[in-house]
């Protein structure tokens, strides 16, 4: 044997299991003559111990012992996280056939029969280990192989063929669950400039730390996400060149695909340092929508890529959609959010108050505090529009806490003109609820305007309190600490869980009005009943929203539903006539 042959896998860690004291020694004697670093194990259990100590290069099993066998030493090595690859020679004196199989089916790489020739088992662990790295080797190289024909070697995002297979995919998904694909085509502007001014090598640092950018981007895709379940499937993956794509699957909504786009540009747009350098790149997007722009992965791509040219026409740094309808959508929800930023230091928000009266002496119970935007350019906004825009972009939180504020400070200064025997009722939106500052914020609020926590009632959809319900009765009892009054909005629409709805420190439940509407029809008219037992049973008062006529009012009456709001008694007032309401005697006769 050459030396160079002695010095291959010297030192390498060979575990030995045996029961035989005496083939222990030899075989330990034989390999460390040959520079090989032997552990010892003499029955199966001990084997095991030794293998998940030092995890070896080769094992050497002795088949038959007492306790585990060496096949069962075999297999719960080959179960190890770290046990999949390492050579395991079975050594035994049985050399029939069926232990030869049984051998190599529980995952044995070789077999050696006894006696052994001693001069011989040097040689036989070298080849195997030798064979062991070319297998490793080549496994390896398939590996780098695949990575490359899928991914991107300067990126590290996902390539074309990567992309387009996983678009292919979710293709077949979106046609099965009825949901819309949105295809993101991204270039990045004027990015030869770069190349051409700073050199190639420093284009590829930008181009990898937009890739970043971009992925940590979809990853956040959850932020448009109503619910948990609701998050989107996604794929970035960089096409060549400047350019990029990007795939969003189980979206609801077509504004959740230009929110995403939105804030992609936003994102890129924002100054990169690298080295001593501060690059500015944007990115002109192009967006396509299964099913309305295309059924296969050709069509969607190459419509995304017609309309980012159109982007770039239109002035880069900006999204288009390939379809016309949805461009005018898209630049509609833009302006609305752009407008909306500036609405609160532009005072453009107004509160009005829809009164809640009592049946029983036509008095005035309550006031529900309603947001109202008047923008000089887009005029009157119905909350219905602008609302959801808020709670996609956050800026519900500054919105919230300005209606509270206005309204808690307008609650006292009704109180401090001598009208006490009314609640101010306020929406808490579902982001709202969520916020861990909520009830600090309220008790700031309640502490600055001086107004009696008794005075004040929150309101929340009755489908976010059912979200996190363990969590959300936690803060509902902290609220109720307050001293604050709870009500749940929107009930009968959200699907209460019994069981957790005598849980919740609640005062109050408000029917929906899609009930009230048609409460005549045997449908409509059980619910309400249903409802009306239920909050009876747990001690809460209940209030129908949207009453319009004599008949609602009459079947509500019949049904001990008291508490009414809705256009019949009055419609939302701004504060000035509101308070003409509470100063006239306070009584109104609503029979006619």
């Amino acid at each position: 044997m050459s030396n160079e042959e002695l010095k291959d896998f010297c030192g390498a860690k060979v575990l030995v299991c045996d029961d035989d004291p005496t083939y222990l020694m030899l075989m330990r004697d034989t390999l460390e003559a040959e520079g090989f670093v032997v552990y010892e194990a003499a029955d199966g259990d001990q084997a095991i111990l030794q293998f998940e100590h030092v995890i070896p290069d080769i094992v050497l099993l002795d088949v038959e012992m007492p306790g585990l066998s060496g096949y069962q030493v075999c297999e719960r090595i080959r179960d190890h996280k770290k046990g999949h690859d390492v050579p395991i020679l079975m050594v035994t004196g049985a050399d029939d056939y069926q232990s030869i199989l049984k051998a190599y089916d529980i995952g044995a790489t070789d077999f050696l029969p006894k006696p052994i020739r001693w001069p011989m088992i040097g040689h036989r662990v070298r080849y195997m280990l030798r064979s062991q790295n070319a297998v490793s080797d080549l496994k390896e190289s398939q590996d780098r192989l695949k990575y490359l024909a899928y991914y991107d070697s300067l990126t590290g995002l996902p390539n074309r063929q990567n992309f387009n297979e996983h678009l292919e995919r979710f293709l077949l998904l979106a046609n099965r669950g009825e949901y819309h694909v949105g295809v993101l085509f991204i270039d990045l502007d004027r990015f030869k400039r770069i190349n051409d001014t700073l050199g190639h090598n420093f284009g590829d640092k930008v181009l990898k730390k937009i890739a970043k950018i971009l992925d940590s981007n979809i990853r956040n895709c959850d932020l448009i996400a109503r619910s948990p379940d609701q998050i989107p499937e996604t794929k970035v993956a960089r096409l060549g060149g400047d350019e990029f794509t990007v795939f969003l699957s189980r979206v609801d909504s077509i504004d959740d695909i230009a929110q995403v786009a939105q804030r992609i540009i936003e994102e890129v747009s924002e100054p990169i340092m690298i080295e001593q350098y501060e690059v500015s790149v944007t990115p002109s997007i192009g967006i396509s929508v299964y099913p309305n722009d295309g059924h296969t992965v050709t069509n969607l791509m190459k419509n995304a890529d017609v309309a980012m040219y159109h982007a770039k026409e239109q002035g880069r740094s900006c999204f288009k959609f390939y379809s016309d309808s949805l461009n005018s959508r898209a630049k509609e929800r833009l302006h609305l959010e752009q407008a909306l930023r500036g609405a609160i230091e532009n005072d453009e928000f107004e509160l009005y108050y829809q009164p809640q009266m009592d049946t029983r002496d036509s008095s005035i119970a309550g006031v529900e505090a309603l947001i109202r935007w008047n923008n000089p350019k887009l005029g009157i906004v119905s909350p219905a529009e602008f609302i959801p825009v808020a709670e996609e972009t956050g800026m519900i939180i500054k919105i919230g806490e300005w209606v509270l504020r206005q309204a808690c400070f307008q609650a006292k200064q009704w109180l401090d003109k001598g009208f006490s025997d009314f609640q101010m009722s306020i929406n808490l939106s579902a982001v709202q609820f969520k916020r861990g500052t909520l009830v600090g914020l309220i008790q700031s609020v309640l502490k600055n305007t001086g107004l009696p926590p008794q005075m004040l009632k929150l309101e929340i959809t009755e489908s976010a309190v059912m979200t996190d319900v363990e969590e959300n009765i936690v803060r509902l009892q902290q609220i109720k600490t307050l001293g604050v009054g709870i009500a749940v909005d929107d009930f009968g629409t959200g699907y209460s869980s019994l069981s957790y709805l005598k849980k919740f420190p609640i005062d109050t439940l408000k029917i929906d009005r899609s009930f009230i509407a048609d409460i005549n029809r045997n449908n409509d008219i059980a619910i309400v009943k249903a409802i009306l037992a239920l909050a009876e049973s747990l001690g809460l008062d209940v209030v129908a929203e949207g009453v319009e006529n004599q008949e609602q009012l009459r079947i509500l009456n019949e049904n001990n539903c008291f508490y009414i709001q809705g256009y019949l008694f009055s419609k939302p007032l701004d504060a000035q006539s509101c308070e003409a309401l509470l100063i006239n005697d306070r009584v109104l006769d609503i029979s006619k």
